[in-house]
């Protein structure tokens, strides 16, 4: 897609229409174009709370859209679901009539518009669920005919680094994304599930022939089966898998290893992630941290430079220290000096 040019004007503007009225929940109705689907249940139930007691305090922004008799949402769904359940509940207000939505009146805007606009007031509040915002982001992509970072993070307010996150979700098919719209938190798929898999799927994809017969989407279900099931305890664990796979470039054979173990991890459904994949990641973690103790423990002794000491006594208890590290040492360096696992011996 062609990139927007710094000439070309942005996109059409939410216009007021300089009316303030105050509406029924009978004359409103959610606008089918937000993109904002999930909503957080504890912060509706505060906000239903405060409406409950104070009323609606600041005004939500609609627009009547033509040979429509309801005025659509632009702003403001929150405070009108919460309206809504206390009109079912037969609350009232204050002054002992039904709750009333006051609203500003705008013109009509166009899609792209209306999206823009949803996208500017709610950098200014809390951020959506991922999902929606990579949903939101591919219409104004494919409206705009551009997919240029810079020029998508003016337009929508995004940061470079959460448009590339958007991008990795719009690579799932569309009935893995519907997982991350699940309006029940328990039940919903998080979207960093998706951007933490897709590294992996690659890999393994690639390097897999009964994962390319199995195909991509079937490889997909049995990760999203394996997180149901808990086998895949936090998303963060697939950078265990990557993990393992990247330090082990330079050893062959454990690299072989690793791509047996992913294949494995993707075919047997009780295989959880860290069984799988810790041997490799804290192997690897245990020798970096022994390197730096002993890088460590030379620079102390480097430091002090201390090569004598007139105390009998300190100087006996300081070179039979010495002797006990120098014997473990000793020990250490001759049981690594081969390539073979001892403990691999004795079995």
């Amino acid at each position: 897609m062609p990139t927007l040019k710094p000439s070309q004007p942005a996109v059409p503007q939410v216009v007021p229409a300089g009316q303030l009225r105050h509406l029924t929940i009978d004359e409103v109705k959610p606008s089918s174009n937000n993109p904002r689907h999930l909503f957080d249940p504890d912060q509706l139930f505060e906000l239903k709370k405060n409406i409950g007691e104070h009323g609606v305090l600041v005004p939500i922004t609609v627009y009547q859209a033509k040979g429509q008799a309801k005025y659509s949402i632009l702003d403001g769904e929150r405070r009108y679901r919460c309206v809504v359940e206390l009109v079912k509940e037969g609350r009232v207000g204050k002054d002992g009539a039904p709750f009333k939505l006051p609203a500003n009146i705008v013109e009509p805007p166009t899609k792209i518009a209306g999206l823009l606009y949803m996208f500017s007031i709610h950098n200014y509040r809390e951020a959506w669920e991922l999902m929606p915002t990579a949903l939101s982001l591919k219409i104004v992509m494919e409206d705009l005919e551009t997919t240029d970072n810079k020029a998508l993070g003016k337009l929508t307010g995004l940061s470079d680094a959460q448009i590339e996150r958007c991008k990795k979700l719009l690579k799932f098919p569309e009935k893995f994304q519907e997982m991350s719209l699940d309006p029940n938190p328990q039940t919903r798929i998080p979207s960093n599930f998706w951007i933490e898999a897709l590294p992996v799927l690659d890999l393994a994809l690639d390097t897999s022939e009964p994962l390319k017969k199995l195909g991509r989407d079937r490889s997909t279900e049995k990760l999203v089966e394996k997180y149901r099931d808990k086998k895949i305890k936090s998303v963060i664990h697939f950078r265990r898998i990557m993990e393992s796979y990247e330090i082990s470039e330079d050893d062959p054979p454990t690299r072989a290893k690793v791509l047996r173990r992913i294949e494995e991890f993707f075919l047997n459904p009780k295989l959880e992630t860290r069984d799988a994949f810790d041997e490799f990641v804290v192997e690897k973690k245990r020798v970096q941290t022994a390197l730096s103790a002993c890088e460590g423990f030379l620079s102390q002794l480097q430091k002090f430079r201390l090569t004598y000491t007139s105390n009998d006594e300190e100087r006996k208890n300081l070179r039979k220290a010495l002797k006990e590290v120098s014997a473990y040492c000793n020990s250490l360096e001759q049981a690594l000096e081969g390539s073979d696992d001892p403990e691999a011996e004795q079995n």
